[in-house]
């Protein structure tokens, strides 16, 4: 199997139109020997935050010496991005060869696996192969139906952010989208829950006492905000206490993300009461090496060149947070594509008081809207000017010439689809 038909097998699926469920997941697995037995997880699900909160505990892991597999979506470049072990992507060699042993599998199901579900696949017999002593997984949708809950117990699961998002799937509440995110929720694992609204952390703790009725030695806990103090914060890193972490430097931008690593602290709170051995100098040097490219991130400095994933309103309102706490008084030129499927409206809503001007432009997705329809939709809101683009090169190219001029920071946002475009074509124009 050459590369092509590698990466073709993992983008045949619509998983839209395919049932939901795990027999599928479990069918697969099992044909494939079962290599998620054999292997101990982090298990983290959320609608935010869930990707930066996995990046950081891989991290942490490497540093404390446990070879540490790594399973995100969506890349943001190369394929290769979703798996990696210590921060080393799959190599193609080894992506083709269990490429092939999947494709043998799926000729022997009933039905086809989505390509989700054959990615998952993938990872775990990845990993299993290369003998790795943790696996931090993210949860790709919900959690309770995800492919990666095909898991046994992992030794701890974090809960992170819950919004509105995949409400078609998921449910039309915070609270039904945490019971379906609350589903990774296993007897015997140790619990992490983000501090948010009372009615999800009801939710999510009822679950908990549900599974683990007759199981007292697991921990559950609920990040406390009181404990997070942040003492050093500006576009070149955040410095923070939590509990007793001390003097913890943060690369990471944007506000949530001191939140998000308050709750990677638990896991690893959790992580040593059950005796694993992390020193507070593997902590430190673990988040000081954590990478999460695409959320709040700051490409260039002359003007302020910011790219943000947030593609529904609870990214947006995680992205106002940081602007009001790393760029006050600022008013920004947002750079800006969308999917026609996301609640662009209330986006807009929530975004418009803080713009100086808007660039729209289409993200490279069959689902994007149309950038003179979004610039339509933006008048309702915003009297300023706005712009429109023919790609999302020429968006920030067009944006970076009128921040020049105004002395105005860029902020885009609106897709994930759009970010590694965007790095790749700033990060060229630096070279």
């Amino acid at each position: 199997m050459d590369w092509n038909e590698a990466i073709a097998l993992f983008h045949g699926a619509d998983w839209k139109h395919a049932k939901i469920g795990l027999d599928r997941m479990k069918d697969l697995m099992k044909v494939l020997g079962d290599p998620q037995k054999n292997l101990k997880f982090i298990h983290i699900a959320g609608t935010n935050g869930k990707g930066s909160a996995c990046s950081m505990t891989a991290s942490v892991l490497t540093a404390a010496d446990y070879r540490t597999g790594l399973y995100v979506s969506p890349h943001l470049d190369a394929f290769n991005e979703r798996i990696s072990i210590d921060g080393v992507y799959i190599s193609d060699e080894d992506l083709r060869r269990i490429a092939a042993k999947i494709n043998a599998a799926v000729s022997t199901l009933k039905e086809e696996p989505t390509d989700f579900e054959l990615i998952t696949a993938l990872s775990l017999c990845y990993f299993a192969e290369q003998n790795c002593d943790f696996v931090v997984l993210e949860v790709g949708m919900g959690g309770r139906l995800d492919a990666t809950n095909v898991i046994d117990a992992p030794v701890a699961a974090a809960i992170m952010s819950i919004g509105l998002d995949h409400t078609e799937v998921l449910g039309d509440t915070e609270e039904l989208i945490a019971r379906e995110k609350a589903g990774i929720i296993k007897k015997g694992s140790d619990v992490v829950v983000l501090h948010q609204k009372p009615s999800v952390l009801e939710v999510i703790t009822e679950k908990f006492r549900s599974v683990n009725s007759e199981y007292t030695a697991s921990h559950f806990c609920i990040t406390d905000p009181s404990s997070l103090s942040v003492y050093s914060r500006d576009l070149s890193g955040q410095v923070f206490d939590y509990k007793d972490f001390r003097d913890i430097k943060l690369p990471l931008l944007g506000a949530y993300q001191t939140e998000n690593a308050a709750a990677v602290l638990e896991i690893i709170s959790c992580l040593r009461a059950r005796g694993y051995m992390i020193s507070d100098e593997d902590v430190r040097t673990g988040l000081l090496n954590a990478k999460w490219p695409g959320r709040f991130e700051l490409l260039s400095t002359d003007p302020a060149l910011i790219v943000d994933g947030a593609h529904n309103p609870d990214g947006v309102m995680a992205l106002i947070n940081s602007i009001r706490t790393f760029l006050p008084d600022e008013k920004i030129c947002f750079v800006m594509g969308v999917m026609k499927d996301k609640d662009y409206h209330e986006m807009l809503r929530l975004i418009t008081p803080f713009a100086e001007s808007f660039v729209t432009e289409l993200p490279y997705s069959a689902r994007g809207l149309d950038p003179e329809v979004l610039k339509k939709e933006i008048a309702a809101y915003f009297s300023g000017p706005v712009d429109t683009a023919g790609s999302v090169t020429e968006a920030v190219d067009k944006a970076l010439a009128h921040a020049k001029e105004t002395n105005t920071p860029v902020i885009c946002f609106g897709s994930l689809y759009q970010v590694a475009d965007i790095r790749k074509h700033v990060m060229n124009s630096i070279v």
